[in-house]
């Protein structure tokens, strides 16, 4: 009996040599697949930093107001090189919540405000006011806990600063890069190959227009806040630190190396709470741990902790506009505690401190 056509046709189908054919034809299919993709992947990543490299220096309008405010106090602590003078470093908790003048009279040395904007971030704000501080002076630093604690997960107010002073970038980590380069807005990378006119931008809340001689942010009474303001307070969520800064030690890392530069050229450093705004979400046991660590991880870098987080605390009624901005009245109640604290705690770089 002869075999059926479609019998045979069927073995061949199933006989091994076509099914191995196959699955190396399959094979193929998909290692050119990943190929191509890893090749449009390489394309699309060589456009986007060539992209961002063909603006890079370029002045952009986010960082007008940060210029401006560090040329206003930097000058101004300049004037009191030589003096022993006092400079409250961080960012703009500092600005808002440290009364300059009040210190100054509180501690009997000349003071200067030179918080600005923690959204920097741990590579820049300790660089920009490094040639200030000389033997004799005192840092004073109530630095933010994103600021203090930072994991180098660039903001983009780290991004878009770093991308007019692309010096900057040569002192990032890997890390830092990798995270910037697939964060980095667009629209701000297409924003740097514009002008802009400096004089046609309007007055916000922030610059120097808004500071006083010494550094501290002006025009912060709690009747000068509006409905949307006050609203926008009362809706802020809690920050999520007691999980994303918990085990961070980029940021402590960077402070380190600046505190130790500063106390071998006898610099007095020390570190205290910032002024922030506590919500009912903070009370918790993560957030409690989170919290009581802090000054033991500061100390373990060999800087001087005065207080406790909770120290700066503060409800709703006594926040400006953000949830680190104090208001004015508020402002000095922060710094008459900041003074005492000064003053009841042993400091054997500060002997002078009135008692």
């Amino acid at each position: 009996m002869t075999d059926s056509p479609h019998l045979s046709s069927l073995e061949r189908q199933l006989s091994p040599a076509p099914i191995a054919e196959g699955r190396r034809r399959s094979r193929k299919s998909h290692g050119r697949f990943f190929i191509a993709l890893a090749v449009g992947l390489m394309l699309w990543l060589m456009s986007w930093v060539v992209l961002i490299m063909g603006q890079l220096g370029r002045a952009h309008p986010d960082n007008l107001w940060v210029k401006e405010a560090y040329a206003l106090k930097l000058a101004a602590a300049e004037r009191l090189i030589g003096q022993g003078k006092v400079l409250l470093v961080g960012g703009s908790a500092t600005m808002f919540g440290a009364d300059s003048l009040q210190v100054a009279e509180g501690l009997g040395r000349p003071a200067v405000n030179l918080g600005v904007n923690a959204g920097l971030g741990s590579y820049e704000v300790p660089r920009l006011v490094d040639y200030v501080l000389e033997p004799g002076d005192v840092a004073i630093m109530p630095l933010e806990y994103r600021l203090l604690l930072w994991d180098g997960v660039p903001s983009y107010v780290t991004l878009s600063w770093a991308l007019e002073h692309p010096e900057a970038l040569t002192r990032w980590r890997l890390k830092t890069v990798l995270r910037g380069l697939t964060s980095l807005p667009l629209d701000r990378v297409l924003q740097g190959y514009r002008k802009f006119d400096r004089t046609s931008l309007p007055q916000g809340p922030y610059g120097a227009h808004n500071l006083n001689a010494r550094g501290d942010q002006m025009n912060t009474a709690a009747s000068l806040r509006t409905d949307l303001q006050q609203q926008a307070l009362q809706d802020l969520p809690p920050e999520h630190y007691d999980t994303l800064y918990d085990q961070s030690s980029l940021g402590l890392d960077e402070w380190e190396y600046w505190w130790q530069r500063w106390q071998l050229r006898g610099v007095c450093v020390v570190v205290v709470p910032p002024p922030f705004l506590f919500v009912s979400g903070y009370a918790t046991p993560s957030y409690k741990k989170f919290f009581d660590g802090v000054p033991a991880r500061v100390m373990e870098r060999g800087v001087r902790y005065i207080g406790h987080p909770s120290d700066g605390f503060f409800p709703v009624e006594a926040m400006f506009d953000s949830n680190y901005h104090l208001t004015e009245e508020s402002r000095a109640d922060y710094t008459e505690w900041l003074i005492a604290a000064l003053h009841s705690d042993d400091l054997n770089c500060l002997p002078e401190v009135p008692r």
